[in-house]
């Protein structure tokens, strides 16, 4: 039996963060999203077991993941979200390493568009419905056909990743090269799906015009943030459920130990953050109608890498697949100065939610 491990044995691993980014919820929200979560999937009959409800309703805590990640989104719109991460969460879940079939993905896409009659409750139909259900509250609250347009089809295109990450499992196994699994995992990080969902979270749409090039940079960089973070914090999962995680292939690709290779993911999380300031400083400077966007894109960022530390299902200490102890810490550092920060908390606490 191996001898308990001590403080002084961890590596640390730092992800910073601007302190203007961070926004903590409301700590005693009103409903409680994580109970309106077990009644949704009770009332769908998504979940049929008691060691299912303990997956899904206490060990993912979708409801830690939406209050965070939209920190200043009104509650029932927090509960409309965490009800969306948990019957994703579980529907991957389900086909992660097999893929989906072209129909069933397009079905998926449709469904939360809430435009046409509901589908069946048995069966596969059950993810349908309840996407469906999900996208009537998206129509009750307003936004528009637009909006729900491309909320499909992002959807439908994270589904239809599913398959590529499949593939790449079944012909790479758990060490595809690193270029090829960021490429796939960009796409199943499903980040396009979590930025749709920053205009529903605050009432307020981009226009057309503002949904350009700059945005669709910013989709590309929470992509591979979430990579980073998301593979920092699940390495211990990843190994346990047998599917590839980008230390150990940087680890194996470089040569370097675990621990090195985590660092190494670190070091370029940094890089990639430094990427996203310098292009909110620059949108915002240039079109200050984006303020409020690129606010609450900040937020999503840090209250995903938070709920990453919070929920039960991944861990901030873990033990690498080379028996290396690693804590993941999220950290702050001052903004500098000419920072808008708090010109854009200002935009987004005034009126647009």
């Amino acid at each position: 039996m191996n001898p308990p491990m001590t403080l002084a044995e961890l590596h640390d691993i730092f992800l910073t963060y601007p302190e203007s980014w961070n926004r903590l919820p409301d700590p005693y929200p009103v409903p409680d999203p994580e109970l309106e979560v077990h009644r949704w999937l009770d009332r769908l009959s998504l979940v049929t077991s008691a060691g299912e409800h303990l997956k899904y309703g206490t060990i993912l805590r979708s409801d830690l993941f939406a209050r965070h990640s939209y920190p200043l989104a009104p509650p029932d719109r927090q509960n409309t979200i965490a009800r969306l991460l948990a019957l994703w969460a579980f529907h991957d879940d389900r086909i992660e390493g097999r893929g989906i079939a072209e129909a069933e993905a397009e079905r998926m896409g449709r469904a939360v568009r809430g435009t046409s009659d509901p589908p069946g409750a048995s069966g596969t139909d059950r993810y349908a419905r309840a996407w469906w259900e999900l996208g009537q509250e998206f129509r009750r609250a307003g936004m528009s056909a637009r909006w729900l347009r491309r909320l499909g089809a992002n959807l439908t295109a994270w589904y239809r990743s599913t398959n590529d990450e499949a593939m790449m499992l079944r012909s790479r196994g758990r060490h595809p090269g690193s270029d090829a699994y960021l490429a796939v995992r960009r796409r199943t990080a499903g980040q396009q799906v979590w930025l749709d969902l920053l205009q529903y979270a605050y009432g307020r749409e981009t226009a057309p015009a503002e949904h350009g090039r700059e945005i669709r940079t910013a989709y590309h960089l929470a992509e591979t943030l979430y990579v980073y973070f998301n593979d920092l914090y699940g390495m211990e999962k990843d190994a346990n459920d047998g599917l590839p995680n980008l230390v150990p292939i940087l680890a194996r690709e470089q040569g370097v130990t675990e621990v090195e290779a985590c660092r190494e993911v670190a070091r370029r999380h940094a890089e990639t953050l430094a990427d996203a300031c310098a292009l909110g400083h620059r949108v915002c400077a240039r079109v200050p109608s984006l303020a409020w966007w690129f606010e609450a894109y900040q937020h999503l960022l840090v209250g995903i890498t938070r709920a990453h530390e919070l929920s039960p299902r991944y861990a901030p200490v873990q033990v690498t697949e080379d028996g290396s102890a690693v804590r993941v810490r999220v950290a702050w550092r001052r903004d500098p100065v000419g920072d808008t920060g708090e010109t854009a908390s200002a935009h987004m606490e005034q009126g647009v939610m």
